[in-house]
């Protein structure tokens, strides 16, 4: 696939590319000068090399930045383990060490892949503190494969913001922290979907990637369904019906070790599970039981667990300008992930527990950090895009910089009102902004150690990286307009 270089006109679109994205090869004619007096191809030769070394200085920075940031989730002091981390971490050392099945209702299948590390802390007599690196290990490796799998088949650029956006602009920070199964599941399916779909991979490479979607899946047994409407999409987009075997295999997998455990491969392990009484009209029931439209709404929109707000990137479109810079095959992967996250928005909405507890953000749906910053990278290099598209990315990518630097920095931390008389006011924390994760920390202001002063500035040099050119952009728009008239700004007429 040929990437457009700097100064080119997109044969599908007629548009010019982005002057701020310097391909990695810039092909510029040779021998060709404006200046009569200068010899042939001297002035153009320059231009080549002052491209290149501007794009060789902004690979190191971006490197720099994206090492750094995994480097600091690494070393970042982790909280103790708590809710269902610390139910998975207790059940596999209930296998490992006592040789018992855990009757835990979660899967085993994630936790199973922490062994080795089992083994190295069984060596220091203290596992804990190694099994608590096992979430930043998977996304570190997820990172790897996907740089792998896109490195030949999109511009290197937008894969290193890709990253980049995925380490310093998602709540993936905060995922890293404990022994959670969110992290397992969003990175094999999400990195498998990909292994699997994308045009030009091997057959080997393929199978290795629906082995890792369908063990990620069986991780999150609610996200079979999911995994049905990718399939269905699948099917409808290639005419194919093998693409049902992989749900299928899922099921499989999922009653195979609800036999194994329970003796029942139709075990519910979650029948019967229900919340207390709270303030709330529909708490207190079990099961699906709390309105499906309501819930709907309040994983899109509510102020402490709602996708628009930690993950903004997911409400931008982007698929078209996917397909320009990174290629077809790539922006289909991105929509099989948007299609998979719709599937667990409509499988957890009707849940009692579709907030999933008093936890930092949306846990529940962390693979949409995949396609949020997909499409977070490739509109910060849209330079066709029109004012209010770039002011709405803008907007997307200091939100989500702010929210991955709030939940490292800060973690867990909420008002005690949400924990009060049995978590009866706990519904606050999930839709008013006042004490919602990502804004309790300025309302109280917590007191900043030394090494959360040196993240903060951190998170803020690769905000200012990714949006300068963004806000030279906004700039130039409103000069031109308070220059030319405001017909630029008017919404009639305005594309994504």
């Amino acid at each position: 696939m040929d990437v457009p270089t700097t100064g080119e006109v997109r044969a599908d679109s007629g548009e010019p590319a982005d002057p701020a994205e310097p391909a990695d090869e810039p092909r510029e004619p040779p021998g060709r000068t404006d200046d009569p007096r200068e010899p042939p191809g001297r002035t153009e030769s320059a231009g080549v090399a002052e491209k290149r070394s501007w794009h060789a200085v902004a690979a190191v920075l971006e490197w720099g930045l994206l090492w750094a940031g995994m480097l600091l989730l690494a070393v970042y002091p982790r909280p103790p383990m708590m809710g269902d981390g610390l139910a998975r971490y207790q059940a596999l050392l209930q296998l490992l060490e006592q040789r018992q099945v855990p009757e835990t209702p979660y899967s085993m299948i994630g936790p199973l892949f922490a062994a080795p590390l089992w083994v190295v802390g069984r060596w220091y007599d203290n596992p804990q503190p190694i099994l608590a690196q096992y979430n930043v290990l998977l996304f570190g490796l997820g990172l790897v494969a996907l740089h792998l799998l896109l490195r030949d088949r999109t511009d290197r650029r937008l894969l290193r913001r890709f990253l980049l956006v995925l380490v310093a602009g998602s709540m993936a920070a905060v995922h890293v922290q404990d022994f959670y199964g969110e992290m397992f599941t969003a990175t094999t399916v999400g990195v498998g979907l990909l292994a699997a779909t994308l045009p030009g991979t091997g057959r080997s490479t393929r199978l290795v990637g629906w082995l890792a979607v369908v063990l990620g899946v069986a991780n999150t047994p609610a996200s079979v369904a999911a995994l049905g409407l990718v399939a269905g999409l699948l099917c409808f987009r290639e005419r194919r019906w093998r693409y049902l075997l992989v749900p299928l295999a899922a099921g499989m997998l999922i009653a195979g070790e609800a036999w194994l455990r329970f003796g029942d491969p139709l075990h519910r392990a979650y029948a019967g599970t229900g919340g207390g009484r709270t303030v709330m009209p529909y708490s207190g029931e079990t099961g699906f039981s709390y309105p499906l439209l309501l819930g709907v709404v309040a994983i899109l929109f509510s102020f402490g667990k709602g996708l628009l707000w930690f993950t903004p990137g997911l409400f931008l479109p982007a698929r078209r300008w996917l397909a320009d810079r990174a290629g077809r095959g790539v922006a289909g992967v991105w929509l099989l992930w948007v299609v998979f996250v719709a599937g667990l928005v409509l499988v957890y909405a009707p849940w009692w527990a579709w907030y999933g507890g008093l936890y930092w953000g949306p846990r529940f749906f962390l693979i949409a950090v995949l396609p949020a910053s997909l499409a977070l990278a490739v509109r910060l290099g849209a330079a066709q895009a029109g004012p209010w598209a770039n002011l709405a990315t803008l907007a997307a990518v200091l939100l989500s910089v702010w929210g991955a630097a709030s939940s490292l920095l800060y973690g867990q931390l909420w008002p005690w009102t949400c924990y009060d008389n049995n978590y009866y006011l706990e519904a606050l924390c999930h839709f008013t902004p006042e004490f919602s994760p990502l804004w309790y920390p300025l309302v109280v202001e917590p007191a900043l150690t030394g090494l959360q002063r040196i993240a903060l500035t951190g998170y803020a040099v690769v905000l200012l990286w990714l949006t300068a050119p963004l806000v030279g952009r906004i700039v130039r728009q409103a000069g031109t307009a308070v220059r030319g008239g405001w017909s630029r700004w008017s919404p009639w007429g305005w594309r994504w």
